[in-house]
């Protein structure tokens, strides 16, 4: 016994002393560290500028002892030009990289400023800022998931203006990622479809029934005037997603479950500030749930939408959308719905204040581009409860599609929707019928949004993304996050976006 203990303090000494902590000063000297690096190796960036570095990281860490590359000062070391990060070795760690003003070239589908290529891997207190290309069409990501536990954390992301969302997550073997604790800031708006925030695939993109999904976990961000393609801020795409405590503010787009099932979007605060184009929440699929969200002066609030029926043509002008990726033994022709029909929705506890449009939709967008698409499909055995609808100036508060006679067969397969204990408070004409499950009262003397939101409490800048970057706004050194130039919009480089007179 007391050999086998010698033995193993031999191995833990040993592997004490291979770990080495690597001082590198320049880009040559990083290039050749990370090449070397084995588990345990911490390799530290001096201050300064390291351009053009294709920084790869292909050994694996090991659980406890992982490789790291880390700025000896954090956010001192700037690496720019077409640096990029590949992290292809298991549990590696980037702490405290600056990446600014740099850009890269456009390459595969999942081309990217920072890719994760394995598995548990880390970068944290990093920030990428006005990283791009000279044209809008050149199309790369900064950060891309094409593995498994990754974490993105405390991170700061300004000024993305070219094609392809700012992250996101791959539609094969990405599975369990996270992105947590960010600042996302000033990403300027502009026309292209496909620029979200954070978009994720995996399994159920494509509707196919599956228990598999991408797991992903999006929690405790601050989305803040943080545009892109001003549609959807956060885009999920797939099935078994996380959208926790995120707060969102004067952003033109909102939070959708775009397609998939069994995603929760829970504890979000979006508060539009008269930003025109701000929405709330939107939805399809089966399964989700979207419980205690608070939205504020936006557009709308909540949008349960409609869905496609793809069972047959129900017109000669049917279009149906084949996707070959999406073929399978049930579905030799791969069509995938515009939106599948949102069915078992749990609905709870949301609260919606002071939204120009209606604060829910139940079956929005119904007969849209008819009748190339079969939107026909409404929501489903959904439970609609415990939410609070707030309008001070009255307007419509609920609004729910009724199918047209044409379609009742179709309506008839699907089940009711139950309402309980919901709640209209109006301080002007409230327009429409409400009917059983909502109570409406009217509007109390003295009451402010401030009362409103009680014990919530928005993400603010300090709470969220690098403590370096903190530190220099803080001390009025951090003139980068004001600096609008970033956006292709003449009139934007020289102005805050216009809020909506009231």
């Amino acid at each position: 016994m007391r050999r086998l203990h010698s033995c193993l303090a031999l191995v833990a000494l040993t592997l004490s002393l291979a770990a080495r902590d690597i001082a590198v000063k320049n880009s040559l000297e990083l290039k050749a560290a990370a090449s070397s690096a084995v588990g345990g190796d911490v390799i530290r960036l001096a201050s300064g500028k390291y351009d053009d570095v294709k920084l790869r990281i292909t050994h694996n860490g090991t659980q406890g002892r992982p490789i790291q590359v880390v700025a000896a000062v954090p956010g001192e070391a700037v690496l720019g030009g077409a640096s990029e990060i590949d992290i292809s070795g298991a549990y590696v760690v980037i702490d405290g990289l600056y990446l600014l003003n740099g850009a890269i070239a456009a390459g595969g589908a999942d081309r990217a400023v920072i890719t994760f290529n394995s598995h548990h891997g880390v970068v944290r207190n990093t920030a990428i800022v006005d990283y791009n290309p000279a044209g809008f069409e050149t199309a790369y990501y900064w950060v891309f998931f094409n593995g498994s536990h990754n974490t993105l954390e405390r991170c700061y992301f300004k000024g993305k203006n070219n094609l392809e969302p700012l992250i996101g997550n791959g539609l094969e073997n990405a599975q369990y990622n996270s992105v947590v604790g960010c600042y996302f800031k000033n990403i300027p708006y502009d026309v292209g479809n496909g620029r979200e925030d954070i978009r994720v695939w995996g399994s159920g993109k494509f509707d196919e029934k599956t228990a598999e999904g991408a797991y992903f976990v999006i929690q405790g961000n601050l989305f803040d005037h943080a545009d892109g393609e001003g549609t959807e801020i956060i885009s999920l795409k797939s099935n078994f997603n996380q959208v926790i405590s995120n707060t969102v503010r004067a952003t033109r787009g909102g939070i959708n479950i775009r397609r998939g099932a069994n995603n929760t979007v829970k504890n979000n605060i979006v508060l539009g500030e008269g930003v025109a184009g701000a929405h709330g929440l939107r939805m399809s699929g089966a399964n989700h749930v979207v419980q205690g969200n608070y939205v504020s002066g936006c557009d709308y609030g909540i949008r349960v939408s409609a869905g496609e029926f793809t069972g047959y043509a129900l017109t000669p002008d049917y279009s149906p959308k084949e996707k070959n990726n999406a073929k399978t033994a049930k579905n030799a022709l791969g069509i995938v719905t515009a939106y599948p029909q949102s069915k078992k929705l749990t609905l709870s506890g949301n609260t919606v204040v002071a939204c120009d449009g209606p604060d829910l939709e139940l079956g929005s967008d119904y007969k849209k581009h008819w009748p190339q698409e079969q939107m026909v499909l409404l929501p489903s055995d959904c439970e609609i409860s415990g939410n609070r609808f707030v309008r001070p100036k009255g307007g419509v508060s609920v609004e729910i599609v009724t199918p047209e006679s044409q379609f009742a067969s179709l309506a008839a397969k699907s089940l009711a929707n139950r309402f309980r204990s919901n709640v209209i408070v109006v301080g002007g004409k409230l327009k429409g019928a409400t009917g059983p499950g909502f109570k409406v009262e009217d509007l109390t003397s003295g009451w402010t949004e401030k009362r409103e939101m009680g014990e919530l409490h928005p993400l603010k800048p300090e709470d969220v993304g690098p403590p370096w970057v903190i530190a220099l706004r803080t001390a009025g050194k951090f003139e980068v996050e004001d600096d609008m130039t970033c956006s292709r919009d003449p009139a934007a480089k020289k102005a805050k976006k216009v809020k909506k007179p009231k």
